[in-house]
């Protein structure tokens, strides 16, 4: 069953199999990207940051994911509404993955960029008190962190994200009974 309506912001929607799909019109596109890349921006930075280590590389790759959405949707291809943000994690990751097959450049974060990407977090005008405390847990969490495997970091970084099993086994490539096993293991290793 298709059937296709004009919108007042000009964007085609088409319904296929109850699916709702945005085909982007030249006017719209951009918005539409600047929205997605404003929503998403800081969060795909923090999983690249985190997972893969380097904040440089971390920007470069979450710029290169939004000039990717956009190239995607400006030839035409659509994306399921209910389906963008796990698209767009699954680009970061795969872009990560690309590169570092090429650069090995996975490695854990040092306490100076550690302590830059912890600044990014805003802390909500709280007094140095509450300060130091969030500071000591982000410490703990980070040492429980470094106690992960790769695998278990990414699907522990990604559920945070709020993505389920079957999203987080889509942008990871494995099975969704491989995330809840490793999701086991890196909560059971985070509550040592």
């Amino acid at each position: 069953m298709q059937m296709k309506t004009e919108a007042s912001t000009q964007a085609t929607i088409t319904a296929q199999t109850s699916v709702l799909f945005l085909t982007q019109e030249p006017l719209d596109l951009e918005q539409n990207v600047i929205r997605a890349y404003e929503t998403l921006r800081t969060p795909v930075y923090q999983y690249l940051a985190a997972t893969f280590g380097d904040p440089a590389e971390a920007e470069d790759m979450t710029q290169e994911t939004f000039l990717r959405l956009y190239l995607y949707w400006a030839g035409g291809k659509t994306i399921a509404d209910n389906r963008v943000r796990s698209w767009i994690f699954r680009v970061a990751h795969n872009l990560a993955i690309d590169r570092t097959r090429s650069t090995k450049f996975i490695c854990e974060l040092a306490s100076e960029e550690y302590s830059a990407v912890v600044l990014q977090v805003p802390d909500g005008g709280k007094d140095p008190e509450e300060t130091l405390l969030d500071r000591e847990r982000f410490n703990a969490v980070r040492n429980g962190l470094a106690l992960l495997s790769a695998q278990e970091s990414r699907c522990l970084h990604l559920r945070a994200e709020g993505f389920c099993y079957r999203e987080i086994a889509e942008i990871l490539n494995i099975t969704s009974s491989s995330v809840a096993e490793f999701l086991r293991r890196a909560m059971r290793k985070m509550a040592r």
